[in-house]
């Protein structure tokens, strides 16, 4: 809350200086809708995520063999479009922490970087210890992906999972790593 609180004295008072500056021009409203609009946006991509439904348990996934790729989360039931999953947890840690348990990313298989509300600032969260994460440790690369990523930068930095359309009971969840986690990998690349 207090960093919301932040954000939002800092709109207005980047905006009253604007329009400050822009009444010395008679033109305070078109001086000051640059701020305003980066404000606006800087707080659009603070927004949280809501999760309006508890995350899916083992009575909704089942954790199997997924051909080619070790193990994989599978539907045991309908899952809708849109319905909320879980979050992708672990243990967080900063990149002095991440340097030290990995000489090479590429040994990272579960590790996910979360960047702040102005893109910089990055955390880290590692589910590679099942005691600290969750099942989202167990979802796989895929594209097109079954599932929705949404990166929340506020309260708290987190990666949140909806399902990107219906899936029905035995459809794999899946979600698109993205291009940088397959540098240096692209022989395990299975689409």
């Amino acid at each position: 809350a207090a960093r919301f609180a932040c954000l939002a004295l800092a709109t207005v008072c980047f905006s009253a200086a604007a329009g400050l500056e822009g009444s010395k021009m008679d033109q305070p409203l078109i001086a000051a809708l640059p701020g305003t609009l980066a404000a606006a946006a800087l707080a659009y991509r603070a927004k949280p995520a809501l999760a309006l439904t508890p995350p899916l348990t083992l009575d909704d996934v089942a954790i199997q063999e997924a051909p080619g790729k070790g193990e994989g989360l599978f539907a045991r039931r309908r899952i809708k479009q849109g319905e909320f999953v879980m979050d992708y947890l672990g243990e967080k840690m900063d990149d002095d922490a991440v340097n030290e348990r990995y000489r090479d990313l590429i040994e990272a298989r579960y590790l996910l970087g979360l960047r702040g509300p102005l893109g910089l600032d990055q955390t880290w969260v590692d589910a590679v210890n099942p005691q600290k994460s969750n099942l989202g440790r167990y979802i796989n690369h895929g594209r097109p992906a079954s599932l929705r990523k949404v990166r929340q930068r506020f309260p708290d930095r987190r990666l949140r999972f909806f399902a990107a359309r219906d899936l029905e009971v035995g459809d794999e969840l899946t979600f698109d790593y993205g291009d940088d986690y397959w540098l240096g990998r692209e022989d395990e690349l299975r689409d």
